[in-house]
């Protein structure tokens, strides 16, 4: 996803209480792609209908961050 697409999505996960972010990193995937990292309280259930709606992935990372990108 480009860069405005990712701050949206962390707006939309936000804005609907599907995460609570203690750290938020907004890191390039790709040449012009890029994923979110969150850490912070998010449901692994609610995440995953979220995202699958919106063509999104989603990985977790030592537990600790949610990493979002577009496969």
């Amino acid at each position: 996803m480009n860069r405005d697409e990712a701050i949206a999505i962390l707006l939309e996960l936000g804005t609907n209480q599907l995460v609570n972010p203690n750290l938020v990193l907004l890191e390039q995937r790709e040449p012009d792609r890029y994923q979110l990292q969150i850490r912070g309280d998010y449901s692994r259930q609610l995440i995953m209908v979220f995202l699958k709606n919106r063509d999104l992935s989603f990985e977790q990372m030592n537990n600790d961050y949610l990493i979002i990108f577009k496969p």
